[in-house]
């Protein structure tokens, strides 16, 4: 009856130890279909920030960082799926670079825009009054000293308004979710153009009224 007794309990046990490798087995496979489809995901939005960086820095002419996911030896799910995740977080902060890159102006994009202007500005100025000394010592002035002092810088501060639209202009159009261009902000100043005229205007007669 004794030998009947053990039969029995391993009978029980290896039954019982089928059933723990057959549910283990289960979970494995579940796990890695999920592993599986987290990896689909992962390279399915890799493609998307590439496809869009690639984009971005066309427009810019910028090289494009390579992001291709590195082979994994072996079938090591959790190195394949940390790459993946470390390839897609660079992919969005390489993209984002881009962006903030096309949102700066063309001409010295990292300084505020006071200072582009008063640098653009203050050269369309400064050949003015170039201009205009040349004038005064090639004719020595006359009737027409008093539209010389005033007609040019005015000419020069709407040129300079002008430049200063585009310099202060984005690189690249942007675009919202739907794809529709968004209109730039672009700051002026005119004040400051103005304010350049009149000390070109009075630089222009200090020298032809009174040096």
């Amino acid at each position: 009856m004794s030998g009947m007794s053990e039969y029995r309990d391993l009978v029980h046990e290896l039954a019982r130890l089928e059933s723990d490798t057959s549910a283990g087995a289960e979970r494995a496979q579940r796990r890695l279909a999920r592993g599986r489809e987290s990896v689909e995901k992962l390279r399915g939005d890799l493609d998307e920030e590439v496809a869009s960086l690639a984009e971005g820095c066309a427009a810019l002419r910028r090289p494009v960082p390579d992001l291709a996911p590195e082979p994994v030896a072996g079938e090591e799910l959790d190195e394949v799926v940390r790459g993946a995740r470390v390839r897609l977080r660079e992919a969005s902060d390489a993209r984002l670079a881009a962006m903030r890159a096309a949102q700066r102006p063309t001409f010295l994009p990292r300084v505020h825009h006071i200072l582009r202007e008063l640098l653009i500005y203050g050269a369309v100025m400064a050949a003015c009054l170039l201009g205009q000394v040349l004038w005064l010592g090639a004719t020595g002035g006359g009737d027409s000293t008093w539209w010389v002092m005033f007609l040019p810088p005015v000419l020069a501060a709407l040129i300079g308004y002008v430049l200063v639209g585009a310099a202060n202009k984005p690189r690249m159009p942007m675009h919202d979710r739907a794809g529709r261009p968004i209109k730039p902000v672009v700051p002026h100043n005119p004040r400051l153009g103005v304010t350049l005229a009149v000390v070109t205007m009075a630089m222009f007669a200090y020298f032809a009224f009174f040096a």
